[in-house]
């Protein structure tokens, strides 16, 4: 087709056939370039930190957040010190100094799902195991998300790292500066001849354990936590032969480890530490700096303005013997008026419960804000993308630096919460404001019918 277009040229100018040809290349050229350049502007936007090819929702082109060099000066100017840089990993050195480390045996814990809190606290379950196994290496963990239109369904094949929430290289920093005998592998593969590796099918704690096997939280609890390495040993020197280099065993956890390892069992050292192996992405985390500064100078632009963070676990999944809306929201405003307080950030997927309260605290002269409305447009066209549970982030970090806390009782995202803050109220506060305190008096509630029944089995 293309000669004939050229001939038709030609025959239609015989007498000029080199203006026509130069014509038709620098036409030719022109179609090719412009075309390069459309293909260029319309390719789909990487997620540089899961690796995930995104159409972005909005074709602008002037938003630094679309470009990976935009979210990393936006990370780098809003990141506050993270709270792990504050705290003293002595314990998990001590543990891992003292103990029995075993060579060319592996743990890999990839069947990590649920809520937030939930998969965090399974991640930090097998990374106490993996301690109390001694094993040599350990692969990092990865989680499976949830449908993004049905968040109800959990269990949808669909695999991330663990990067998808946490921040990895801060995690592999730590872990090889307080336990380094334990190395970090980024994939099974990358463990040496893992082709050849053995005890390949899942294994379940409660097995190991010999306690009656089942998903209910409360059969998931490990009742006899010194006894796990015994009984560990024990199952390794029932295979075979003996782990060897070229031969090696590699553990894979499955996906009963929630609510399993009880952190009562360890020295505080490490019960307050442990949990800060993990810390959330930074660009994130970043964002949820932004929302936190914008809340504080809400009323006062320059002030420092009070807040009480709610977490609105009033969405259509919560528990059918869960706090109600009426129990948190009278709760929250409650809170606000014996505090003095105007302001009220609240997380919750629950829009018409979010209107419903607004529109009741502000007939008590309170303002209710949450991430959409605090958030700039450029912010949320790059939140916008994001799962459920990667949002969650930023509603966590800014109900964490909130001045008092509202939740629900039978929420593990509300029970971990104020496990967290009650733990930093306790770091920084000195010793004459912790006297001070009246001991029946707290910063923080839970409303609805009582404390989340395993709470004591959260990571702080």
């Amino acid at each position: 087709m293309f000669t004939t277009v050229l001939g038709s040229i030609q025959s239609k100018a015989p007498r000029r056939p080199v203006h026509s040809l130069v014509l038709w290349t620098g036409l030719t050229f022109f179609l090719v370039a412009a075309s390069t350049y459309f293909l260029s502007q319309t390719r789909p936007a990487v997620d540089y930190f899961t690796h995930r090819q995104e159409e972005p929702a909005a074709a602008n082109r002037t938003n630094p957040l679309l470009t990976k060099e935009g979210i990393d000066q936006f990370a780098l100017d809003h990141a506050y010190p993270r709270l792990g840089e504050s705290v003293n990993f002595t314990g998990l050195h001590q543990l891992c100094n003292s103990t029995k480390w075993q060579p060319n045996v592996y743990f890999a814990c990839n069947h990590n799902a649920g809520g937030l809190m939930n998969v965090r606290n399974m991640v930090l379950n097998c990374i106490r195991y993996a301690i109390a196994a001694g094993v040599s290496g350990l692969v990092m963990p990865q989680m499976e998300v949830r449908d993004p239109v049905d968040l109800r369904h959990l269990r949808t094949g669909e695999y991330q790292s663990i990067g998808f929430l946490f921040d990895e290289p801060w995690f592999k920093e730590v872990m090889k500066e307080n336990c380094g005998q334990m190395e970090v592998f980024d994939t099974i593969d990358d463990i040496p001849y893992s082709g050849y590796a053995m005890m390949p099918d899942l294994l379940n704690i409660q097995a190991i354990m010999e306690q009656p096997r089942g998903t209910k939280h409360g059969m998931l609890r490990n009742k006899k936590p010194w006894e796990f390495r015994s009984r560990f040993d024990k199952l390794i020197k029932s295979q075979n032969k003996r782990p060897t280099e070229t031969s090696p065993v590699i553990v894979r956890l499955d996906d009963r480890t929630l609510f399993s390892f009880p952190p009562s069992f360890d020295p505080p050292s490490v019960l307050n530490s442990l949990g800060f192996t993990l810390d959330f992405r930074p660009d994130l985390s970043a964002l949820a700096n932004v929302i936190i500064d914008r809340v504080h100078k809400t009323l006062n632009a320059s002030g420092n303005d009070p807040y009480i963070g709610l977490h609105l676990r009033s969405e259509p999944d919560a528990g059918k013997y869960w706090a109600t809306w009426d129990q948190l929201a009278n709760a929250t405003i409650s809170t606000a008026m014996n505090n003095e307080i105007k302001l009220v950030y609240v997380a919750s997927g629950d829009t018409d419960g979010v209107a419903n309260l607004t529109r009741k605290a502000a007939e008590s002269g309170i303002k209710v804000l949450d991430k959409w409305n605090v958030l700039s447009d450029d912010e949320k066209e790059y939140l916008g993308p994001f799962r459920f549970d990667q949002q969650a982030i930023v509603d966590y970090l800014a109900l964490l630096r909130s001045d008092r806390f509202v939740g629900s009782g039978q929420s593990s995202f509300s029970s971990q919460l104020l496990l967290r803050r009650e733990l930093l109220a306790n770091l920084t506060l000195t010793e004459e404001e912790k006297l001070a305190e009246p001991e029946n008096v707290s910063r923080d509630q839970l409303a609805g019918p009582g404390r989340l029944g395993y709470w004591d089995m959260d990571w702080p």
